[in-house]
């Protein structure tokens, strides 16, 4: 599989505060890249997982009632945070955007790591710059893809037991 960045849907947030586009997803999890235009709230996804990657702009943080912030405002270090905590978004500067793996925390586990996938690596690849003749930034492909070699976002999802 190799879906292609500019061929994704853009629909409002869960909570029509932001903007989203949906990559790929199964019963129980999903990659989705967002856009945080201005301070908002995030949607409630309350017994999932959540790794929230920053790809571009300046960043946030995320402000929880009773946890400590979650501040976002180096490119590509993957967060994750409980997606059933309310949070208060405050831009930094200038709009960002993010790449998010969500999991069900019933059923499945999830990472995100940012590096060249590997050839025994399944899952997905987000491709963080061109990867040759149709491999385009942001597209992602299906894991193993021995076509793409170059620096991504892996990730992969495990049922749990």
């Amino acid at each position: 599989m190799h879906l292609h960045h500019a061929d994704l849907t853009i629909s409002p947030w869960r909570n029509g505060a932001g903007r989203k586009a949906d990559v790929v997803g199964g019963p129980g999890w999903l990659i989705t890249f967002a856009w945080v235009d201005k301070d908002a709230d995030f949607s409630n996804f309350a017994g999932q997982d959540r790794t929230i990657t920053l790809i571009e702009g300046d960043g946030f943080t995320l402000d929880f009632p009773d946890q400590p912030p979650l501040v976002l405002d180096t490119p590509l270090r993957p967060s994750w945070f409980d997606g059933g905590w309310p949070a208060r978004c405050r831009l930094h500067g200038s709009p960002s955007m993010v790449l998010n793996a969500i999991s069900d925390r019933a059923g499945w586990r999830h990472m995100v790591e940012i590096r060249a996938p590997r050839p025994e690596d399944t899952g997905f690849a987000v491709l963080l710059e061109d990867g040759g003749p149709g491999y385009r930034r942001l597209d992602t492909v299906s894991l193993p893809d021995a076509a793409v070699t170059v620096h991504c976002a892996v990730i992969r999802f495990t049922p749990r037991a």
